[in-house]
């Protein structure tokens, strides 16, 4: 499919929030890394296991990102690229 092609080429091990714009990219890829953000500020995530879901710019609890639901907690976070999974399994409570 057209999914695992792009994958296979602009991802490999990443995920789509973690990939920069390339100067050798297609020109369909670097004009989909141009509606990137507002990608990720408009689609809702399925958290899953929380290893692909970003816990702070990903929308998954809520209707906006949790970076703007709460920008004071945001602006001090010393992870801010970390993942649902990655946070709740440090927390001490869990």
């Amino acid at each position: 499919t057209w999914a695992l092609i792009l994958r296979n080429k602009y991802l490999h091990s990443k995920t789509l929030s973690q990939v920069m714009v390339q100067p050798t990219d297609s020109p369909f890829w670097k004009g989909l890394m141009r509606v990137k953000s507002t990608f990720f500020h408009r689609t809702k995530f399925i958290v899953g296991n929380g290893t692909i879901t970003r816990f702070w710019e990903d929308t998954w609890l809520g209707e906006t990102p949790l970076a703007i639901q709460y920008p004071s907690l945001y602006n001090i976070v010393q992870r801010r690229d970390a993942y649902v999974a990655t946070v709740l399994q440090s927390n001490p409570l869990n």
